[in-house]
């Protein structure tokens, strides 16, 4: 697994991290996570150091502070792999609008009968 978390943030470190130095003179930190809310060690360091920014300012035990990122996290986490897997539902959008039997999920044969 430590392979794949390096893996993803070097991924992203070449995907974005020219941009943000040259363009928005910025610096950038790959945020990678997992749907089961694993974090990689940029990730972790990242984490740890807002838990302690946010806990300073506000006077807030960082223990509390720290779970409430994380509890956050997992949440969000959650939200989006459930939208990945369920999709968007309620009035928000009303992105798909072809009738539902003419979609093919590759779960039912092409067969109109399933009789001998």
């Amino acid at each position: 697994m430590p392979q794949l978390y390096t893996l993803h943030e070097n991924e992203k470190k070449n995907q974005y991290m020219n941009r943000v130095l040259q363009l928005e003179k910025g610096s950038f930190v790959p945020l990678v996570f997992t749907t089961t809310g694993g974090m990689a060690p940029e990730a972790k360091r990242f984490i740890r150091r807002l838990a302690v920014l946010i806990a300073t300012k506000t006077k807030e035990d960082y223990s509390q502070v720290m779970c409430n990122i994380r509890t956050r996290l997992s949440m969000d986490i959650m939200r989006s792999v459930l939208v990945a897997v369920r999709g968007v539902r309620g009035k928000a959008k009303k992105a798909w609008t072809a009738p539902i039997f003419n979609v093919s999920f590759n779960l039912i044969p092409e067969e109109k009968s399933y009789e001998g």
